[in-house]
């Protein structure tokens, strides 16, 4: 029995832990002490590189890293909400959050890198995540880390423990604005970080922003005669939200209006910003002709038409494939949704620019 678990248990709090390459005596504390039912909704090991991808929607990055642990917390706490939809800040409600932990510790083979984890806890009001280093064997480390996790737990929830850590980890905490966790409760849909029509808006996750997607707005605005805004959606299909950390980063790049949404596809965006023209990529208006992404070719067509319908048109910039700059012109697309587009030729804009290789120059 745990006195730590015993306070978890007792308080308004209900959670979904995901941890993978240690912190496995957290779960032994909290699973051995009775009660635990009251506080643990679930508790998953991805360990396997494919468990842990389909969890998260996609493949990591790197999976030992603090974007990755606040996307496992973010991912356990949409499945907290969604085992205990009762759960709120209301008289007797429980409140929900998930946890996560990330970790490369000491084996019994020599290991390259540092021994590290990364802990992430989410709620509805913030985002936490520390980071802490180890330099001892797998029990030690292991001991360490379970101080970590607890000492996560206490400051994000408020719990009165008093628990010491070996080291000082780094720690951020980013607590929510109110438009941001409407956003994530799905209370709302859009939020504009200033006045703007939604009539010329370029989407895209920006991570991160580049002066490809700045030009890109420009031309677009000279084309159109429009005040151009960016549109940041904290959903994508099959993934996780975005983080409070993750979208208060996000934000803080932009110099121009952005749209801040929960609308992950482009009919969702049609419905919201009708008649508004869309900036976009050759590879993007490909994936708008994929069946794939519609439930069959039928389900497409009646997609187009309603984007036709509701004044959605698109500007379409190229861009260079495998070493060949691939255009409008080049690409196989129903007649419909080529009607809706205009093509920006290769002489007015060129860029090579890689958002996954500006991230990996960062990491």
């Amino acid at each position: 029995m745990s006195d730590r678990a015993q306070i978890l248990h007792d308080s308004p709090w209900q959670g979904v832990f995901y941890l993978t390459g240690g912190g496995s005596l957290l779960l032994a504390d909290l699973l051995t002490t009775p009660g635990a039912s009251a506080s643990v909704l679930e508790a998953r090991v991805p360990y396997a590189h494919q468990a842990l991808a389909d969890l998260l929607g996609r493949a990591p990055e790197q999976a030992c890293s603090d974007p990755t642990a606040r996307a496992m917390a973010m991912a356990a706490f949409q499945r907290a909400r969604k085992l205990a939809p009762q759960t709120g800040s209301s008289a007797g409600a429980r409140s929900a959050f998930g946890m996560a932990c990330t970790a490369s510790l000491a084996t019994g083979r020599p290991k390259r890198g540092v021994h590290r984890a990364h802990v992430a806890l989410q709620t509805e009001q913030a985002t936490y995540s520390a980071h802490l280093t180890f330099d001892g064997d797998r029990e030690t480390e292991e001991r360490e880390l379970l101080d970590l996790l607890w000492h996560a737990l206490a400051q994000t929830l408020d719990l009165p423990l008093e628990v010491t850590v070996p080291a000082r980890p780094m720690v951020a905490h980013t607590e929510a604005q109110r438009h941001w966790r409407d956003l994530i409760l799905g209370e709302s849909l859009v939020w504009p970080s200033t006045e703007h029509n939604g009539l010329l808006l370029l989407p895209g996750a920006f991570n991160p922003l580049h002066h490809a997607h700045k030009r890109m707005l420009e031309i677009a605005e000279e084309i159109t005669q429009l005040a151009g805004a960016f549109e940041l959606s904290i959903v994508n299909v099959d993934k996780p939200l975005l983080d409070y950390t993750e979208i208060d980063a996000r934000l803080k790049q932009f110099h121009k209006p952005v749209w801040l949404t929960r609308l992950p596809t482009f009919i969702a965006k049609a419905r919201q910003f009708r008649g508004a023209t869309f900036v976009v990529g050759v590879d993007t208006i490909v994936r708008i002709a994929d069946p794939d992404y519609y439930a069959g070719p039928q389900a497409m067509e009646e997609a187009l038409h309603e984007l036709a319908d509701l004044g959605t048109r698109f500007i379409v910039f190229g861009r260079v494939i495998e070493g060949k700059f691939q255009g409008l012109r080049d690409l196989q697309l129903p007649d419909l949704l080529r009607s809706l587009c205009t093509e920006v030729q290769e002489s007015v804009f060129r860029e090579t620019v890689s958002s996954t290789e500006l991230r990996a120059k960062r990491s």
